[in-house]
């Protein structure tokens, strides 16, 4: 299973070597008629690919349909509510101060969201299918946008390797965190600033590497079917990956399949229960313990808000944990195989719960952080006054002005 960026990228290995089968979902683009067929199209002769996968309950059509609507209104929408909210965290948290290591950890956390979602945003908003692109363009378009061009030209869906680094980051603030409840005394001596910091980096860097090194593997073609017109654009094997398979079908298996964000899972899942069955039994121990063994308020607090993002992690990891179990028990529940567009739809439910995942921490540091919610508003604030204040300048500068004249 790979990080939701492109649908039919470092998934499974045996498309590398179909170099020959029509993909589908994100790629694909079908249109009656051949309208603007972009130059260097590859003529070839295919059969009806509404039949391709005749066992599968999910049609070609719906797939399409499904995709455009995914990426030309899911996509978007979320792209702009994560953008936003998790701006606003990066600022409360910048005011709070990054040298505490909790302020680090949700500031990165919070800047590989923002950067995830512009990847995916690049990916998908201009993929010629989209409802935006049609809206804007025709609905006979078959051309790649030139941000769309500039994506697969230059690799930059590997952004997308972000969310393997918020997974991680996750896991690690849940560690932290669990630390802290269970040696409240020790954790502020054993972990530092700097060396949360150094984890981070050494656990996230080559992380977000290796994604743009696998993305490399596909190249775009451009192929026309003679018989029925149709313009689709297929991932290729690149000659890069097929001179260095073992390397890139390591990563992929390993590094950006199931096995990390399993890890990811079951180490923010544990350690949260850990967290949670500590906390409440230094709760209700609190009047019968010293000061010097009981977590602060603030500790309290920021505990809390982290059990709380930990539990939408979760949450949203649900799908994907659910098409993994379904693929062992259903073989032809695989890209390419007998069940390819239930597949990509699986994997276009996974995608949007990381869409969420990414978006809505927000929220749930606003419900819990007292400290956050009380600066949210002091900004808002600020703005609204100063904005009042403003447009009562310019009301009695107006009057002011007539009056005399």
């Amino acid at each position: 299973m790979s990080n939701p960026a492109i649908e039919t990228s470092t998934t499974e290995p045996e498309m590398a070597s179909r170099t020959d089968m029509p993909s589908t979902g994100m790629f694909v683009v079908q249109n009656s008629t051949v309208g603007n067929v972009p130059e260097g199209c590859v003529e070839i002769y295919t059969s009806n690919l509404s039949n391709q996968y005749p066992d599968d309950p999910v049609s070609q059509e719906a797939l399409l349909t499904l995709s455009a609507i995914f990426s030309g209104v899911v996509v978007p929408v979320f792209f702009l509510i994560s953008f936003s909210t998790n701006s606003i965290n990066m600022i409360v948290f910048y005011k709070h101060g990054l040298r505490e290591r909790f302020n680090l950890c949700v500031f990165v956390l919070a800047l590989s969201d923002t950067i995830y979602m512009c990847g995916i945003f690049l990916t998908y908003v201009q993929f010629p299918n989209s409802l935006i692109v049609k809206a804007l363009t025709s609905p006979e378009t078959t051309t790649l946008g030139p941000v769309m061009r500039a994506v697969f030209d230059y690799k930059l869906s590997g952004l997308a390797g972000f969310h393997s680094a918020s997974q991680l980051i996750s896991a690690i603030v849940a560690c932290e965190r669990c630390y802290c409840v269970v040696r409240p005394l020790k954790s502020h001596t054993v972990l530092s600033t700097k060396t949360m910091a150094g984890i981070i980096v050494i656990v996230c860097v080559p992380a977000v590497a290796g994604y743009f090194v696998t993305t490399s593997r596909w190249n775009l073609e451009c192929t026309i079917d003679s018989a029925t017109g149709s313009v689709t654009f297929v991932p290729k094997a690149s000659s890069f990956y097929l001179q260095n398979r073992q390397l890139f079908d390591i990563l992929n298996s390993v590094m950006y399949g199931f096995p990390l964000p399993a890890l990811c899972i079951t180490i923010v899942t544990v350690t949260t229960i850990i967290t949670i069955v500590k906390l409440k039994q230094m709760t209700r121990w609190r009047e019968d313990t010293s000061t010097a063994g009981r977590l602060s308020t603030k500790e309290v607090i920021l505990t809390r808000m982290l059990v709380g993002t930990s539990i939408l992690f979760v949450v949203c990891s649900t799908p994907l944990i659910a098409l993994f179990i379904a693929g062992l028990f259903v073989p032809g529940l695989k890209l390419g195989f007998s069940y390819h567009h239930t597949y990509s739809v699986g994997v276009k439910i996974y995608e949007t719960a990381a869409l969420i995942n990414s978006s809505f921490n927000f929220f749930v540091y606003y419900k819990f952080g007292t400290k956050f919610r009380e600066t949210v508003n002091k900004m808002f604030h600020c703005a609204t006054r100063d904005s009042k204040q403003t447009a009562e300048h310019q009301t009695i500068t107006f009057t002011l002005t007539h009056t005399q004249a």
